[in-house]
């Protein structure tokens, strides 16, 4: 039987031996980041990939699935330090563990799923990484359009997103709000 994590606590605690005769101790949070790192294919090789884990964990922290990670703007839109440290010192140990005696709960698998299948939303103008980083950046104004100083409406929204990034257009972000909509990552209120 699978251990259920419960992501509020240090609850189970494993020891890894690493090749290199290394011993590394690993606490609830730890397990269920692998496990989402290895789920979400989450990779530090190359800028586009470690912007799309930057974006790939907000959005999926937006949704519920809290990995203790907080968020401010940035050049790119939503970062976090402590993501980057973590994913940079952890991540080779969490991608070759096996986890499999371990499981999230079914809300954050369903979460997981969520956030990946975002990319079969993406269209020929855009690339993963631009496609993440637009869909994450809209999120973020739109959950902050009071410290941001937003009036309701899409327009406002639109434009202070493309006032950060010109690269978009108004049309890019409507599609990017409409699937963030469908999606479940906005609710508008009626």
């Amino acid at each position: 039987m699978k251990k259920q994590l419960r992501l509020d606590s240090n609850y189970v605690t494993i020891k890894v031996h690493l090749k290199n005769g290394r011993l590394i101790i690993m606490n609830n949070i730890d397990i269920a980041n692998g496990i989402v790192f290895q789920k979400m294919e989450i990779s530090k090789e190359s800028f586009e990939d470690r912007l799309i884990c930057q974006k790939k964990i907000y959005l999926l922290q937006s949704l519920g699935t809290d990995l203790g990670y907080t968020y401010n703007w940035y050049v790119r839109g939503p970062y976090s330090p402590s993501l980057t440290n973590y994913v940079y010192n952890n991540l080779e140990v969490l991608s070759s563990n096996d986890f499999s005696g371990y499981s999230l709960s079914s809300s954050a698998e369903n979460n997981i799923d969520i956030v990946n299948s975002l990319s079969e939303d993406k269209r020929a103008d855009f690339g993963i990484a631009s496609w993440y980083e637009l869909l994450a950046s809209l999120l973020y104004i739109f959950n902050n359009k009071r410290s941001w100083k937003i009036d309701e409406g899409d327009n406002a929204l639109f434009g202070a997103l493309i006032k950060q990034k010109p690269q978009y257009n108004k049309e890019q972000c409507a599609y990017a709000f409409d699937t963030l909509r469908k999606k479940g990552f906005i609710q508008l209120e009626v």
